[in-house]
């Protein structure tokens, strides 16, 4: 699968959990489990973005450095939602903060990256390529009780800071 389809499709997921989690009652076992399951593919869609899409497009330099500050963006917003508690009167607003900042990254990704900038020399075989290996790489994760544990410890600990 070519890499582009890859990533959006992930940004898909993504975007759904989002919009689950909106969905389900602030506080309730099936939003806490939605959101559970959203950190798990966040942490996975930064890890393939950090590891192997942006690697391959390492000549749009300027591109990725833009997208890693909004991999900060998102991080620093996901932070104060951590940190927020479900019942304070402020949650909702800070979660849409963090679903605004999360979305307008993945947007703003797709239209710059997707297909790569002129400056990057990336085959349609490469392309194929690095797909498949990111599509491993988000089953691998998907399956893995370790990334499980240790995205759920970093969840814990943010709350707790």
């Amino acid at each position: 699968m070519n890499a582009y389809d890859v990533l959006k499709e992930h940004h898909k997921v993504i975007k759904g959990f989002g919009r689950k989690v909106s969905e389900a009652p602030v506080n309730s076992p099936e939003r806490h489990g939605l959101f559970d399951q959203m950190m798990l593919e966040l942490d996975i869609h930064f890890r393939i973005e950090d590891d192997l899409f942006y690697p391959a497009l390492g000549q749009a330099s300027q591109l990725i450095a833009v997208a890693h500050a909004e991999h900060r963006q998102v991080i620093d917003q996901l932070s104060v939602l951590l940190k927020t508690p479900q019942s304070a009167p402020r949650y909702e607003d800070e979660w849409n903060s963090f679903k605004t900042v999360l979305e307008a990254h993945a947007d703003e990704e797709e239209r710059d990256m997707c297909p790569a900038p002129p400056e990057v020399t990336i085959t349609d075989a490469e392309l194929e390529e690095l797909g498949n290996k990111m599509a491993a790489k988000i089953e691998q994760l998907r399956g893995s009780r370790l990334h499980r544990l240790r995205t759920k410890g970093k969840t814990v600990l943010v709350r707790s800071l």
